[in-house]
């Protein structure tokens, strides 16, 4: 029967037994703090009490088995772009392929995430970070997925050095999260503005569109893992709801928040992600230089 860890005892080097046994201290501990229950009933609370969620470890296999055939169909997809250069019909196919293999790479990502934000355990590794270079690569993926669908991105970035204390890697992922939805929720011919300002002492990342909207009933759960509802099913976008609740989880780390609003459907979104500030330099507060950039000129 498998041990989950309740306290642990160092084990030799080299020693054959390489997991971390229940002490018979915790176990007699267990038991007088529950005199009426008998020993395996007492091991049993405390396996249930240190295992992960069920739901997560089903999770973490779809992941882990999602992931396994994505390197090489991404290689074969190369090879073949490679070999058939000349033929613009295997060429766009190989993108399609492409595209689809991202698609799933997002989805088994976005299914260890859920894992990681149901069990508190984002990982960050902190770094001083400048916040207009962390958002030059982000913008420039809206752009091109704004452009397939005819969208106007306009950007709106500070006019100076804003620093922040994060991990720069879970930062690009919440923008790009609110990013996507943006794109993904707004119709074709429709606008989206991201907007970089200083209120205060804090960062704040404000991004909204003129897309689907989000109903009254729905806004309160938006940020709930698995949040699901029509408005996913009338924008034929799909998705788990795993995305902002992931946002929220990677806001909090950093000591932030995030919220969201809306008038209703077919009315546009609002998200606001507010961030501490480590250093500004020269920004006054919601001083902008605006950088438009009209997806559809692109072509």
């Amino acid at each position: 029967m498998p041990a989950y860890l309740a306290s642990a005892e160092s084990l030799p080097v080299g020693s054959a037994v390489s997991f971390v046994v229940v002490t018979e201290a915790m176990m007699e501990r267990s038991c007088r703090a529950a005199p009426d229950d008998s020993l395996d009933e007492a091991r049993t609370k405390i396996q249930r009490a240190e295992a992960p969620p069920i739901s997560s470890r089903i999770l973490a296999v779809v992941a882990h088995e999602l992931r396994g055939p994505l390197t090489p169909l991404r290689m074969a997809s190369q090879l073949i772009r490679g070999a058939s250069a000349e033929c613009p019909e295997i060429v766009r196919l190989t993108e399609m392929i492409d595209r689809q293999v991202n698609g799933l790479e997002r989805l088994a990502q976005d299914l260890m995430d859920a894992t990681r934000v149901e069990q508190e355990a984002l990982r960050l590794n902190r770094a001083n970070i400048e916040i207009n270079a962390l958002l030059a690569d982000t913008c420039e993926v809206t752009v091109a997925a704004a452009a397939a669908k005819h969208q106007t991105f306009i950007a709106s970035m500070p006019d100076g050095m804003l620093r922040v204390d994060g991990d720069p890697s879970r930062l690009t992922q919440a923008v790009s999260n609110l990013l996507h939805n943006a794109v993904k929720y707004t119709q074709a011919h429709g606008n989206i503005r991201l907007g970089v300002f200083v209120e205060g002492n804090e960062l704040v990342i404000k991004i909204d569109d003129d897309g689907a909207g989000i109903s009254s009933s729905l806004l309160p759960h938006i940020f709930d893992l698995f949040a699901q509802s029509s408005r996913a099913i009338s924008a034929s976008a799909g998705g788990l709801g795993i995305g902002l609740a992931v946002v929220k989880a990677i806001a909090e780390s950093h000591g932030g928040t995030v919220s969201g609003a809306s008038a209703g459907p077919g009315k546009g979104s609002e998200f606001t992600l507010k961030l501490p500030i480590v250093t500004s330099t020269n920004v006054p507060c919601g001083s902008v230089v605006k950088r438009a950039v009209a997806a559809e000129s692109l072509r």
